[in-house]
């Protein structure tokens, strides 16, 4: 009896100490401040260019932060889980990998939603995959036809055919750039500068302008030899060429060497800024040049200010249109969800559907019939080298 009564002592104070020691060790452990107290998980894929245009998820995670600091979405902690779409640097995003990385993202870490890809060749790869798995996709891209894969896939990024429509206006307007000709150039094969092209064409043209050129490059180029000799022989007013880094700035400053005078127009895809500024050694070859975006830090909303401490805070720099996109893009899948009140893809669905007055990096006013959604854009100005807040242009 006293051996039990002995044994029993002992194995309480075995268990005593082994509870002791756990508690010294998670008091030793940094809890994760992002999930206080949130035990259930909610997974979320984004599809992130390892890269280029790297803010996109920044500013995705500060939403993540800021959602998780104040007590998740319907009491979960919401997780990111990412993959690279661009597998090797100073080459684009592939398709490929885009289809990999949506597959194994949706099948085998069954995420909830998508954020992402950024750009519009590759979301328009990935939108069926979503659209068939029913999951809401939230590419960082503004294709007007990444929506058409299925009414999962809503733009959060101020749309290409909107994007056109003002930059035509504002060249052609006699107080800002009175352009009455314009050239355009867009990537061969780039689902996005071709989309933007066609609706700045169509917009020029209905305006009452000409287009006296229009050419393209290919992806990787480095010299535009025969297609800027074309252009200088047009003598266009303004150009617009809204593709990406590396070539738009290599194509600029070879307009420039060669004594071409024309204004340079951009597209959102410009807003990539960090890297679009220092592809050459020298910016301000840049300067005197204007791109669309669909976000200013010059804002003095308190809820992109919010935006814009959360993010600094973080990545400690100031963000860009690309960021804010990803800001916004988990901000409102979080507030579908809520309205939802439930994870069925069909009512979260519904409810982004609905957004109205929607108030965070952007402002979106509602979705139209294509999901895409209706708000202001901000024009910027390239000066001394930097990024100025030009003006901003409402719907």
């Amino acid at each position: 009896m006293k051996k039990s009564i002995l044994t029993l002592v002992f194995l309480f104070a075995v268990i005593g100490f082994t509870l002791f020691s756990c508690e010294r060790i998670e008091q030793m452990i940094p809890s994760d401040t992002t999930t206080p107290s949130l035990e259930k998980t909610l997974k979320i894929g984004v599809i992130q260019p390892m890269h280029s245009y790297t803010t996109f998820s920044q500013g995705a995670e500060t939403a993540r932060v800021q959602i998780n600091e104040n007590g998740g979405v319907l009491g979960m902690g919401v997780e990111f889980i990412t993959r690279n779409n661009q597998p090797v640097a100073g080459e684009p995003p592939t398709s490929e990998a885009s289809i990999n990385a949506a597959k194994e993202l949706i099948e085998m870490e069954k995420i909830f939603a998508l954020l992402g890809p950024v750009r519009s060749t590759m979301a328009l790869e990935v939108g069926p995959i979503a659209q068939q798995a029913q999951r809401l996709m939230l590419p960082g891209s503004s294709g007007s036809n990444v929506p058409e894969s299925g009414d999962y896939i809503f733009l959060i990024t101020v749309p290409n055919p909107f994007q056109g429509k003002v930059m035509a206006s504002f060249a052609m307007n006699p107080e800002e750039l009175g352009a009455t000709t314009a050239a355009t150039i867009f990537e061969e094969g780039d689902n996005y500068s071709i989309d933007l092209v066609q609706a700045f064409e169509a917009a020029f043209k209905e305006l009452g302008g000409q287009i006296v050129h229009s050419g393209s490059y290919a992806t990787g180029e480095t010299t535009f030899t025969t297609l800027l000799t074309d252009i200088q022989s047009a003598t266009p007013d303004v150009i617009f060429c809204p593709g990406h880094q590396p070539e738009v700035p290599r194509l600029i400053n070879e307009v420039k060497q060669l004594g071409i005078k024309a204004t340079f127009l951009g597209g959102s895809a410009w807003d990539d800024r960090e890297r679009f500024l220092s592809i050459l050694d020298d910016s301000t070859v840049l300067d005197g040049s204007y791109y669309p975006t669909n976000f200013s830090v010059a804002t003095q909303d308190a809820e992109v200010q919010a935006f814009v401490n959360g993010y600094t805070t973080l990545f400690g720099s100031a963000p860009d249109g690309i960021a804010a996109s990803g800001y916004d893009t988990m901000r409102l899948l979080a507030r579908a969800i809520e309205t939802a009140g439930m994870l069925e893809p069909v009512a979260v669905r519904d409810a982004f559907a609905a957004v109205r007055d929607y108030k965070g990096a952007t402002s979106i006013s509602h979705y139209d019939a294509n999901r895409h959604p209706v708000k202001s854009l901000a024009i910027q100005v390239i000066q001394n080298g930097q990024v100025e807040h030009y003006k901003v242009v409402k719907p």
